[in-house]
């Protein structure tokens, strides 16, 4: 009798052991980890351009040299990637972090051919009764194609000082012919003139090309910090520059309006003037060069990057600011640009 209890309580004293075990394993989970495509998290690359991967586990290590990657279920070699191949992929990585394996988060991204986004620029002021005529030609513009980048100029009158003047106007109309107002341009150098047809913007506007834009900025206190990337397909162009302006929309200020009694006109009976008239894309700063800033001699497929910090004045509203960043030829012709919004990550495209 008393061997059977010994042998019955050594029975019940391995089974709770093994349950406890048991409970451990099931417990029991692998260290995360995050995989990143590439240093700034580019969602968009160009067609053969070199793609990293990295590793960062949750505790901080990089586990990058000891990973396996895997692109669209593929294993790779190494921890780099490209495709002369447009289209979208997933990666992800496989590791072993003290036999165990772990399996990183599916990451996305996309291997492109650059749109086109063309420049158009309204040099414009609050005075001048025919301006608001290419406010509507950009609306309709807006109405037809996100593949533009706008620009508005604005210029004090003598006897009628406009709020959004910008300081270096008159450089910009010497440097592109600008001899009065209303003018519009189209990529810098080209006249954009009544009727603003449609077609002088959309048979250019989302067109192929070989280099691509991409933006990225933020705030800190009234500190704002931008970063523009690009990178070239074939790589840049003797005379090649870079120009990067600070715009301000959603500027509330009266408009001289001589449209008022033109029934074809939007700006029919809203007044001579238009006394809260919303204006947008209104240049501010320019964080290069008016004209750019030399980018000549960038090699093919290699990311060229430039960080610019300004001070925001007080009277800039920040919910409203914008990048316009565009590369010029040596003829100060608009080759490619790219906008985003203030605090905006916006990828190649």
């Amino acid at each position: 009798m008393k061997l059977t209890y010994n042998f019955l309580l050594l029975f019940a004293l391995v089974v709770l052991f093994s349950c406890s075990k048991t409970e451990e394993n099931v417990s029991l989970e692998p260290p995360t980890a995050e995989i990143t495509v590439d240093r700034l998290v580019r969602k968009a690359s160009l067609r053969n351009q070199i793609i990293p991967f990295s590793i960062i586990t949750e505790d901080g290590n990089n586990v990058t040299d000891i990973a396996t990657f895997y692109v669209d279920g593929i294993a790779i070699e190494g921890n780099t990637f490209s495709s002369e191949t447009i289209g979208e992929f997933e990666v992800y990585g496989v590791y072993l972090d003290e036999g165990i394996e772990t399996t990183t988060n599916t990451e996305s991204f996309a291997v492109i051919i650059p749109k086109r986004k063309v420049v158009i620029e309204d040099y414009t002021g609050t005075w001048c009764g025919f301006c608001p005529r290419v406010v509507a030609a950009v609306e309709t513009v807006h109405q037809v194609t996100d593949d533009v980048a706008v620009v508005a100029i604005h210029e004090t009158a003598n006897s009628n000082p406009d709020p959004m003047h910008f300081s270096q106007v008159q450089d910009l109309k010497d440097a592109f012919g600008v001899d009065g107002l209303p003018a519009a341009r189209v990529n810098r150098t080209t006249n954009w003139d009544t009727p603003y047809d449609l077609d002088d913007i959309t048979n250019m506007a989302g067109s192929d090309v070989d280099f691509a834009i991409a933006i990225n900025s933020e705030t800190t206190g009234n500190e704002l910090l931008v970063k523009v990337e690009l990178v070239y397909e074939n790589g840049s162009e003797t005379g090649d520059r870079l120009v990067v302006y600070l715009l301000e929309s959603g500027v509330v200020h009266s408009q001289t309006n001589y449209f008022n009694s033109d029934e074809t006109s939007p700006f029919y009976q809203l007044g001579n003037p238009i006394p809260d008239f919303v204006h947008n894309d209104a240049l501010r700063n320019s964080l290069t060069q008016i004209l750019g800033d030399d980018i000549s001699g960038t090699p093919a497929l290699e990311t060229y990057s430039r960080s610019f910090s300004l001070m925001l004045p007080s009277e800039y509203n920040e919910e409203n600011l914008s990048i316009v960043a565009m590369v010029v030829s040596e003829d100060n012709t608009a080759r490619n640009a790219q906008f985003a919004e203030i605090n905006e990550d916006k990828e190649y495209q």
